[in-house]
């Protein structure tokens, strides 16, 4: 018993002088703030860097038309490239920057369609973008083109708010209410371009003294939009009518003056509601009611204009892969000259993967009692974070 109790107290006695042995190299690890840095991840080269998300999605589409005037029609073309960084640049505080090369006519225009920075959480419930955004005004014109369930823009949001929709340099805050419902309000200060009138050719007059000079003839864009400063607000609310389905309510406003203001010098208010509607029968399978109406009150030198258009939109998700819808379009035009125009449209998509959809779309246009058949087929594809669908 006492040989057994000798060889445990010796056996405690060497632990504790190994155990003493190793304290001052452990002392040296700490004491001198240096550490060994672990390996870099598999196939990274060097020190890990704060890169930021980086996507590419590209746009290819063929457009088919019997309209003689359209000068895009009955070709195939890559329309659309389109590049985004994103990142974190502080806690609460995102950068985004998305450039975009777009086709027009027979050449390639390099643009920035988005660049901002957003204030995720100025306060409670209150968040802030500044920089050249896509505005948040009603459904539509705050997506990009790809990320649309649809090829071409609805002809009310052209009619109004331009080609491109309603893009401006400024800010935006949002305030997002304490209520046991969802009910967030959004208001912008912004400043828009306007549109150059161009010289198209020159005619002969006589001046005040009997000269006979030459003078540029301008020809007036007739795209419309609003420009200079412009001032938005948006008021947006959204219940489930039941657990498988949603329900939103907004309304938007956009004052500011015409595109050619600077020659017309004339006034421009846009009015807006939506209402959208989307139930989920099953975890693939999607229903989506989306509606939007807008008008426009212009005050020009001829009168007041008083103008109204609309869309709606139906859409069905079939399963991870197929969706089909339909549209209807009213749309007036924005100038003096009375035009209306009415369209229907069949849609059809196949997703193969969240970043890469083809579509096809199937229009009839009535422009003024002159009817119009066109056709897009497109293949929309992306690599990064940006290129999954967003709506």
């Amino acid at each position: 018993m006492n040989r057994n109790l000798a060889v445990f107290f010796f056996s405690c006695a060497a632990l504790v002088r190994a155990a003493s042995a190793a304290e001052p190299a452990q002392e040296s690890a700490f004491t001198t703030g240096r550490m060994e840095a672990a390996a870099p991840p598999q196939g990274m080269r060097g020190k890990p860097i704060n890169l930021p998300d980086i996507s590419i999605i590209g746009v290819i589409d063929a457009h088919l038309s019997d309209d003689r005037t359209d000068t895009t029609k009955d070709r195939l073309e890559f329309r659309e490239v389109e590049a985004a960084f994103q990142g974190f640049i502080y806690p609460q505080m995102r950068a985004d920057v998305f450039l975009a090369w777009h086709k027009h006519g027979t050449k390639y225009e390099a643009e920035i369609c988005e660049a901002k920075a957003s204030f995720l959480r100025l306060a409670e419930g209150l968040a802030a973008e500044v920089g050249k955004i896509h505005v948040n005004f009603g459904k539509l014109n705050k997506e990009h083109s790809h990320h649309r369930p649809m090829i071409d823009q609805p002809q009310v949001l052209t009619n109004f708010l331009g080609d491109h929709g309603l893009v401006g340099q400024g800010g935006t805050a949002s305030y997002l209410f304490p209520l046991p419902f969802y009910l967030q309000a959004e208001a912008g200060f912004w400043q828009a371009p306007g549109h150059e009138h161009e010289a198209s050719a020159k005619t002969t007059v006589v001046d005040t003294n009997g000269n006979t000079v030459e003078v540029p003839v301008y020809v007036e864009s007739e795209e419309y939009s609003l420009a200079d400063k412009v001032y938005t607000g948006r008021l947006k609310t959204s219940f489930a009518p039941t657990p498988k389905s949603e329900l939103e309510l907004g309304s938007s406003l956009a004052t500011g003056h015409g595109a050619h203001w600077e020659e017309h010098q004339d006034e421009a208010k846009v009015y807006g509601v939506d209402l959208t509607f989307k139930a989920w029968p099953s975890s693939y399978q999607r229903w989506t009611f989306q509606n939007e109406y807008m008008h426009l009150a212009r005050k020009v030198p001829v009168g007041r204009l008083q103008r109204d258009g609309f869309y709606s939109f139906l859409n069905y998700r079939w399963n991870k892969y197929w969706d089909t819808g339909v549209r209807f379009d009213y749309a007036e035009g924005a100038f003096p000259t009375q035009s209306i125009e009415r369209g229907g449209s069949v849609l059809a998509s196949y997703h193969f993967t969240e970043t890469t959809r083809a579509m096809v779309q199937y229009k009839v246009r009535r422009i003024n009692g002159r009817t119009v058949n066109e056709g897009w087929l497109q293949l929309a594809f992306g690599l990064g974070p940006h290129s999954h669908e967003l709506e």
